[in-house]
């Protein structure tokens, strides 16, 4: 059996010119040589370059006239003016090098090291900013009225409203909640937090009685106003098919009053950013999150800006996926974009000593940071320091 008859005629390999490059280095003897001896200019490369730029531009030539006389039996009838504007048209076309180029993501700064005094004068870096409280919040003595100040009247004239609302398709199981209601409701479910029972009921039970519970509100009502509690107007639900679906819409409303109240007290110095786990044991789906490593494993995962003093200034309740970076601001990733978000509240150059675990550490992240003159501190691991 002929071999060429199963796998074929073998290609034949055009053997091209080897070509030989001279180089003169700038430092040489040839500069004691006198000017009267002259040498060649051209070296044995620029030569063969320019016999392939002769050979090519003479093959450049004939394919045009042999594409000029395709294009006349094809379209006798096209004018000069037409074949400019053609070549025009073929001449402003992307070629399949820039369009994947273009595609290319940019990349990102490089970021160099160098030595440097690590010394800062003291001046530079003290804190610009004003920590004395608002006249609003120096005027409050009560823990009422604090209460009130962080939970202002519009967060409970929301919850009234809003519940009747959405009773009002079960008007054989609840009469109208009113504003006092609201207030004695809250009050029961912050002392329930102090106070533990096994179940609602046993505070209203012989042998587990709670006076300053079953005295303010009944076992009956309590339960009803938990059952229609709503901070949303639902006919006004978005599905999750829709683009807008917001899996926090039932409490965006509330979260919004209360995001506005915490923004009025002024930042400290020393500034924080983590995450918490608000417990549940609701199968919330998209939402329910799990951290071995927190100590109530299930829950809500909240981002918090809190201050040295353990007040909370601002937070950013996870729904399920994450929001894109702030306004003209780089994309650091997931944990630098939370950090530049809350970050969002803070004024800048004021000096402010921000704190944040491993998980948010980025070299990217400290960069920027510094530019908006942030004294940024981390706390990172061996692994991750090793990548950078």
């Amino acid at each position: 059996m002929d071999p060429q008859a199963f796998y074929g005629k073998r290609n034949k390999i055009e053997m091209r010119p080897r070509r030989t490059i001279v180089v003169i280095p700038e430092s040489s003897e040839d500069e004691n040589v006198s000017d009267d001896e002259t040498y060649s200019t051209q070296d044995p490369l620029h030569i063969n370059e320019e016999k392939e730029k002769s050979s090519s531009d003479g093959e450049d030539e004939e394919e045009d006239e042999e594409g000029k006389e395709e294009l006349d039996q094809l379209f006798p009838e096209c004018t000069e003016e037409h074949m400019e504007t053609l070549e025009n048209f073929t001449d402003n076309q992307p070629s399949t090098s820039q369009a994947a180029s273009s595609s290319k993501k940019e990349k990102k700064d490089k970021l160099v090291w160098s030595d440097d005094n690590l010394q800062y004068d003291e001046s530079n870096i003290a804190f610009l900013g004003s920590e004395n409280l608002p006249d609003e919040i120096m005027q409050l003595n009560t823990p009422m009225e604090f209460f009130k100040f962080l939970f202002p009247s519009s967060a409970v004239n929301l919850i009234e409203e809003e519940s009747n609302v959405y009773a009002a398709f079960f008007p054989e199981n609840l009469n109208s909640v009113t504003h006092k209601d609201i207030y004695k409701f809250i009050g029961i479910i912050i002392y329930m937090s102090v106070i533990h029972l096994p179940t609602t009921r046993h505070y209203w039970k012989e042998g587990t009685y709670v006076e300053k519970v079953a005295n303010v509100m009944t076992c009956n009502k309590f339960e009803e106003i938990k059952r229609f509690l709503h901070f949303f107007d639902k006919t006004k639900e978005l599905k999750p098919y829709d683009p807008q679906f917001d899996r926090l819409q039932k409490i965006r409303p509330l979260m919004k009053i209360l995001r506005e109240r915490l923004l009025k007290v002024p930042k400290e110095e020393f500034l924080s950013i983590d995450e918490q786990m608000i417990p549940t044991k609701a199968r919330t789906s998209g939402i329910r999150q799990y951290n071995a490593k927190k100590p109530h494993k299930w829950g809500y995962l909240n981002y918090v800006l809190s201050g040295v003093s353990g007040f909370s200034y601002d937070f950013e309740l996870f729904g399920g996926k994450y929001p894109a970076p702030p306004e003209n601001c780089p994309d650091l990733g997931v944990p630098g974009n939370v950090v530049q978000r809350l970050l969002k509240t803070v004024s800048d150059n004021l000096n402010h000593k921000i704190f944040v675990d491993n998980w948010y550490t980025s070299l990217q992240l400290m960069a920027n940071l510094h530019k908006k003159r942030y004294s940024a501190i981390r706390h990172s691991t061996t692994e991750k320091s090793s990548k950078y």
